[in-house]
């Protein structure tokens, strides 16, 4: 001890003896070696003085500078805090001992993060710090600038503070990337100092530290600590959410006599969820929230409470596990199991912060599962078993953001980077053609070489192996750094602006104006939903619901898995010795938790006949409630071994036994599930190849999500995703960007982007080489699969059960492949697709931006290839120059090209067939517009004939697109509009680029969008209306009318009551039966005595009827099997049936069951008044039954055909002519299978997308027939033919002006209020049989209600033009059908006058309207 207190000044030395005693094992270790300026890594538990032990000699060494007057005011210490909170706690505690030594006017202290604000940033500049604070995305962003470059450059050491959080993560790659070129910038090796809790192994944190030798101070402490499992107690019978609300309870119970307690929980839903069930026990300021979602504001206020203590429990996330100083912590529970062994052992740091006072962690499992799971992690936190380091390597985006960052302002050249990759452990094994594929995918050269126009991230002179950046290049490195991936996550701020936090987009998504949930344990109500941001007020927080976020998780490793399985298998043992209970209480589970999870583990061993363990596999073979075959691999080994090795075993499952299934993975296992008949056949594992494995995962790996998920974050990472803006970038859009790019890379293995991601997921995401390791361990009879077949799922299998389920309700939606064959059909197909406008031709392919400087011309020539003369307006001195510098060459066919593409052009001259020749050509057609085989022959040299031959070569391969244009080619080889007068210069057919030409469609089609104006509801409403009635004969209307609701059902009795009265001028019922007996048409009951209309052309007439013989009585079976061998009967041709008995009630009964019909109409109307004739007389009786015999042929009822979408969608069309969400769905049409079928019917210019009507979804289609009158009459209504009743009681096709009068009941099919749009304020009404509604332009002007009772009029004016064309409509039989009378018993007082001219006769207080 006092050898080591040597090392400082008298008053230091003093100073710490007096306030903080001895020092500990950590800084007796470590200040030794940190005085003698090399690299250590200080590795202890939390609360064991390792930040002192970093900078206590540096305060001391620079108090003493400063009082011999040698301390310049330049920096001296960088410490890098990866929290922005936990900077400023570091902050503070630095004034103690700067005050105890007597250093504090003396050694200056700043912060720098992203909340450093811009006045504090330029005191900096000019006043640089002793010691800077800084997080690694600060320190990157100053390395980016140069006066950050400034204030960096004379600093002596560095201090990284939480290694372990760091070291896994491309973060720290990040982090350690800047401390390499901080190192360059100092121009020296600046001493590093790491500080970390427990890691393992120390070795490999040492070597990735520095390369230099690094001192190790991790002295042994014996720290002791306690774990124990308490179990739940639920009654599920009195509470909402029993688990959680007893979870709450227990919390509550022992935050009782403390002062302040952290209670951790798995993610942030669930700690806003405990705060909730807490506060409703304590009081609303009794629990607080503390997690990433949350302003710094929040999280502060939060953190400064619970160190004074103001506030009795904190309910966190992993957000608290760094050193944030929060004061002493009396208690430190766990809501459900931590998923981390470190994890748990930071967690457990937060009590007993001191080394000598025991650590007690109380943990709370929500479930029998969760118990074992707890007692297993606890078990290896008391051994101190945390999961071995695993730091990434190569980072090729990381190290691709570095190189924009290091071009921000000044040049650089590629050996100076290899300078640098030693310094920074990730990196070390980086080549000089790794750096220069870096280089070539920021400069844009696999972007260019599919002719897809993206600006240089830097420039590039290949030739020199020289870097350079530009304005974007700054841009870029400042906008878009730094490690942590852009989720899309809306900001949460009050009206005042005051931000609550961040939410998740989906749950935004899901969110409308005026909903309530809990945010920082307060409930918020929106008000306003922006592009970035939620606008809230706050709000009572009953009823409030929690948000949720989506967040990825890297999995159990292989060694904790197989730490677990050994703990099983110890557990197995102690079964079969009668200890169960006994091991398990030694795991630290109480006697409650020891029993729910002795009943889980014997429940899942009586199932499978043991527990799957470090060397047993179980394979449970069972059959879901549908049937299907499920396959469930208990693998304890882990998510990071249990994910790859599912698809192995699918895809050996697809190739070996030809089968098709799906799967789910979690870290104890996954479920494999067949899509049909087959069953999952035994010995699956065996059959996958240990030796091949590495290699078929990495072919299988881009088409798993990982890798797309991995791919996107990467690409953010390397700057490839663009600028990123003020304001949040969504998450479907950077999800849009990144596929597009995959699918433009992802056949070019050498892509450093493709590298990266894929050896991130084989070694960091996934663990390969331990799926070969249990693979070759399961063949050579190491690890044992045990097939077991179960009758329904065991216990441990469940949760991938209902994985399961979910996946397949939300994921899972599979597109046949005969879909994507017609689609692909219909595009060859179809021949009128959109031809794209010149204006829009034109505007595809103009020039948003011209070269700044000389650099950047060569970044064109490079991107763009050849230029000729006057094609861009920029300075010949710019390519004098760069011929100066080797970097450009003139071509005697009068091109410019740059240097690096002169072999290119050199054999495409000599060999012009070759792929250099159309690659040419196809960059030409993409940068410089379409041209003429002509103008290509002329530009490049050739003969006509041959540049012809590379144009359709490159239409072949789908790269160019011909169109004729009968354009003629004049002297300067740009295609003309006009046809030529000389044939000899006329060149039918221009070639564009195929993208280019692709794009100019689409904005065509978007053009044609915009040009139709929105409309009102009303106008769309009036066009409904008016396709309603026709001054056709009355059978040519009800065949119409039949056709157009031909597979719908409605209401029986609503055909001859609603529908066709209003549809066919003098509706007869001899009318209907006439038209059913031509055989064209026929009808059949539905469930719910609804009725439809079947064409002759929908009926399977191969197919036998489809009868549900099970449900029919003996007289029922006897007729339907009469029907089945006769076929179409007369009624006395089945008297015989029934031994005598008449056979009319029983057909009658089969009629309502939907199994029999007829050819005519009258056994409907029968049907219907049947408990009006069981009440009738004799007479009337044998009337309807005479009736009956002369109502044609009766007959089993024919299944019908499936119709296609197309089908349904042309029927849609012609009852609603705007074919959307709401109009499929009265359809009953599947929306997303006809959206499948729209968008390429769009395409290929069958129908018309807008916006046509307010008020209906966003995609809304028009057919290409019916587009012009459609549209005209939407935009102009008083066009409508509208034919209504005149006042003479004439039908008349008058113009449909504002003051027309169109009556309709409210429940027929096309009304729409109320169905398609929401009702109009004012002009509300229920949708039933009873309701007649009067429209003037669309909208409701009045209402008949109850049968006419009541009488409500919208509008004041026009109330007697209503009721007089009411009372006429009524009389002739189109109005309430079927009754003698009206007797309106509520009306508008004013409305009296207008009764009585429209034809009511008043009796005492009523009107009344007869027939």
């Amino acid at each position: 001890m006092e050898d080591c207190l040597q090392l400082f000044d008298k008053q230091t030395r003093e100073w710490f003896l007096d306030k903080l005693g001895s020092p500990t094992p950590v800084q007796e270790a470590s200040w030794p070696a940190i005085a003698a300026g090399g690299h250590v890594l200080v590795s202890a538990p939390t609360g064991t003085g390792k930040t002192l032990s970093a900078f206590l000699v540096f305060l001391d060494r620079l108090k003493s500078l400063a009082a011999e007057g040698n301390l310049k005011g330049e920096l001296q210490l960088i410490y890098v805090s990866p929290l922005k909170s936990l900077a400023a706690d570091i902050r503070e505690n630095l004034k103690r001992p700067l005050e105890g030594i007597g250093g504090k006017e003396l050694i200056s202290v700043a912060i720098r993060t992203g909340d450093t604000t811009q006045r504090e940033r330029q005191q900096m500049v000019r006043k640089p710090p002793h010691i800077l604070i800084i997080t690694p995305e600060s320190l990157y962003l100053m390395l980016t600038s140069k006066t950050g470059q400034n204030v960096l450059c004379t600093a002596k050491a560095v201090i990284i503070d939480e290694l372990h959080a760091l070291i896994d993560t491309k973060r720290g790659a990040h982090l350690m990337f800047s401390l390499a070129r901080l190192d360059a910038l100092c121009k020296r090796h600046l001493q590093r100092i790491g500080l970390s809790a427990t890691i393992a192994p120390l070795d490999k944190a040492a070597e990735y530290l520095a390369p230099e030798p690094v001192t190790v101070a991790a002295p042994s402490m014996e720290k002791k600590v306690r774990l124990q499992i308490l179990g739940p107690f639920a009654d599920a019978d009195k509470k909402k959410d029993p688990v959680w609300q007893e979870l709450a309870a227990l919390v509550y119970q022992y935050c009782q006599g403390s002062r302040s307690v952290i209670a951790f929980v798995e993610g942030r839903r669930y700690a806003e969820k405990l705060a909730y069930y807490v506060n409703l026990l304590g009081g609303e300021d009794f629990a607080r929230v503390h997690h990433g979602s949350l302003s710094k504001e929040q999280r502060q206020e939060t953190e400064e409470d619970l160190r004074e203590g103001k506030l009795r429990l904190l309910c966190a996330t992993s957000s608290m596990e760094l050193g944030i100083d929060v004061g002493d912590i009396d208690q430190v529970l766990q809501v459900g199991c931590p998923r981390t062994i470190s994890g748990t052992m930071q967690r457990l740091g937060r009590a007993g912060h001191n080394p000598s006072r025991t650590s007690v962690m109380y943990l709370f499992p929500r479930t029998a599962a969760e118990c074992v799971l707890c007692g297993m992690t606890a078990q290896l936190a008391r051994e101190g078993r945390v999961e071995q380091i695993n730091p990434p390597e190569g980072c090729l985006d990381v190290l691709a953001q570095h190189l924009v960052s290091m071009a921000a302002f000044q040049s650089y050249e590629i050996d100076q980077v290899l300078e640098l990759l030693p310094r920074a452990w990730p990196f070390r094994k980086i080549t000089k053609e790794d750096i220069k594929g870096i280089l070539e995918m920021l400069a844009g050269d696999y972007e260019h070489r599919k002719d897809v126009p993206v600006r240089p991230r830097i420039l590039y002179d290949r030739i020199h192996e020289r870097v350079e950046g530009d304005g974007y290049s700054r841009m870029l490195a400042v906008s878009a750094g730094g490690t942590i991936p852009d989720k899309g996550l809306y900001t949460v701020r009050t009206e005042e602006g005051v931000k609550i936090g961040e939410v998740d987009e989906e749950f935004v998504y899901e969110t409308q104006k005026g909903d309530r949930f809990i945010l920082g344990t307060f409930a918020w109500k929106v008000t306003n939903i922006g592009r970035d941001t939620v606008t809230v007020t706050q709000a009572p927080v009953e009823g409030a619901r929690l948000p949720f976020w989506k967040g990825e998780l890297k999995g159990r490793n292989l060694k904790t898995g197989t730490a677990f399985g050994r703990i099983l298998r110890r557990l197995s043992e102690a079964e079969a010795d009668g200890q169960l209970i006994n091991a398990l209480n030694a795991l630290g589970l109480d006697e409650s938790a020891a029993k729910l999870s002795a009943g889980y583990l014997r429940r899942q061993m009586a199932a499978t006949g043991g527990l799957p363990d470090d060397r047993t596999i179980i394979a449970e073979h069972f059959r879901d409630r549908s049937g299907n075959s499920q396959l469930m691999i208990h693998s304890v080994f882990g998510k990071q071994v249990n994910s790859p090795l599912a698809l192995l075993a699918q895809q050996t499952a697809k190739e070996t036994l030809g089968i098709n299934v799906g799967s789910v993975d979690e870290e104890d296992g996954f479920l494999l599930y067949s899509y049909g008949a087959e069953a999952i056949p035994e010995g699956l594992l065996y059959r996958i190849s240990a030796e091949t494995s590495e290699t078929v995962l990495s072919a299988l790996l881009p088409a798993a999500p990982l890798f797309n998920i991995a791919f996107r974050y990467n690409s953010g990472r390397a700057l490839m995703m663009g600028v990123r803006r003020n304001g949040r970038q969504p998450l479907w859009m950077q999800r849009l960007r990144s596929a597009e790019m995959l699918d433009q890379v992802v056949r070019e293995k050498a892509h450093p982007l493709i590298r990266e991601t894929r050896q991130e997921c084989m070694n960091q995401l996934w663990d390969a080489a331990g799926v070969r390791e249990i693979l070759e361990k399961i063949h050579a009879g190491e690890i044992a699969v045990r097939e077991v077949y179960t009758d329904t799922a065991s216990p441990m299998s469940l949760p991938l059960q209902w994985a399961q389920e979910a996946a397949e309700m939300y994921d899972y939606t599979p597109t046949p492949r005969g879909i994507h064959a017609a689609v692909e059909e219909a595009l060859k197909g179809e021949k009128e697709l959109v031809r794209p406008g010149a204006a829009e031709l034109s505007m595809v392919q103009e020039r948003r931006k011209l070269p700044e400087d000389e650099r950047q011309l060569h970044s064109l020539l490079m991107t763009e290839g050849d230029l000729a003369a006057g094609e861009l307006e920029v300075p010949v001195e710019w390519l004098e120059r760069l011929a100066e510098e080797g970097r450009a060459v003139y071509l005697e066919s009068g091109l410019w090209i740059a240097a690096e593409q002169q072999e290119e052009y050199r054999q495409a001259a000599e060999r012009p067939e070759g792929e250099q020749a159309a690659g040419i050509v196809r960059r030409m057609l993409r940068y410089r517009g379409g041209s003429t085989a002509y103008n290509v022959a002329l530009r490049y040299g050739w003969e006509e004939v041959t540049a012809r031959k590379i144009l359709e070569t490159l239409c072949q391969n789908g790269e160019a697109v011909k169109q004729e244009e009968r354009a003629e080619t004049d002297k300067s080889g740009r295609p003309q509009t006009r046809i030529s007068q000389d044939e000899e210069s006329f060149d039918k057919f221009v070639y564009y680029h195929a993208q280019l030409y692709k794009r100019a469609r689409l904005q065509t089609l978007k053009n044609r969008r915009g040009e139709i104006a929105t409309c009102p509801p009303e106008n769309y409403a009036a066009l409904l209306l008016s396709r309603i009635g026709s001054s056709a004969p009355p059978e040519e209307c009800l065949k119409t009318a039949i056709a157009s609701f031909a597979g719908a059902a409605f209401p029986a009795a609503a055909w001859e009551e609603l529908i066709l009265p209003v549809r066919v001028r003098n509706y007869r019922g001899n009318l209907l039966d006439s038209f059913l007996a031509g055989g064209e048409y026929f009808w059949h009951m539905e469930e719910g005595g609804k009725l439809c209309f079947d064409s002759g052309e929908d009926i399977d007439w191969e197919k036998e009827p489809e009868i549900p013989w099970d449900t029919l009585s003996e007289k029922e079976t006897l007729l339907a099997e009469t029907l089945l061998k006769r076929g179409a009967s007369f009624i006395q041709a089945l008297n015989h049936v029934l031994s005598g008995e008449s056979p009319y009630e029983t057909l009658f009964s089969l009629l309502g069951k939907g199994i029999v019909c007829a050819d005519s109409f009258v056994p409907v109307r029968q049907w219907l008044n049947r408990e009006k004739l069981q009440k009738a007389s004799a007479r009337q009786r044998v009337n309807a039954r005479v009736k009956a015999l002369q109502a044609g042929r009766f007959d089993l009822v024919r299944p019908l055909r499936a119709l296609t979408v197309q089908e349904r969608m042309d029927k849609c069309f012609d009852r609603y002519p705007v074919l959307c969400r709401e109009t499929a769905a009265a359809c009953n049409v599947s929306w997303l299978e006809a959206l499948n079928l729209l968008r390429i019917q769009e395409y290929t210019g069958q129908v018309r997308r807008g916006y046509f009507v307010k008020g209906l979804s966003g995609a809304q289609f028009i057919r290409r027939k019916d587009f012009e009158s459609v549209t005209h009459s939407l935009l102009h209504p008083e066009s409508f033919p509208v034919f209504s009743k005149s006042f003479s009681g004439e039908l008349s096709g008058s113009a449909g002006i504002q003051g027309e009068i169109v009556l309709l009941n409210a429940a027929d099919p096309v009304q729409p209020w109320g169905k398609l749009f929401p009702h109009e304020e004012g002009r509300a009404f229920l949708n039933v049989p009873g309701t007649v509604i009067a429209f003037r332009g669309g909208l409701p002007a009045a209402v008949f209600e109850r049968q006419g009772k009541v009488y409500r009029a919208f509008e004041s004016h026009g109330q007697e033009e209503i009721l007089t064309l009411f009372a006429e409509e009524f009389k002739r039989g189109k109005l309430f059908a079927g009754r003698k009378r009206i007797v309106m018993k509520e009306y508008p007082a004013e409305a009296a006058e207008a009764l009585k001219n429209s034809g009511f006769v008043k009796e005492m207080q009523d009107f009344c309207l007869y027939k």
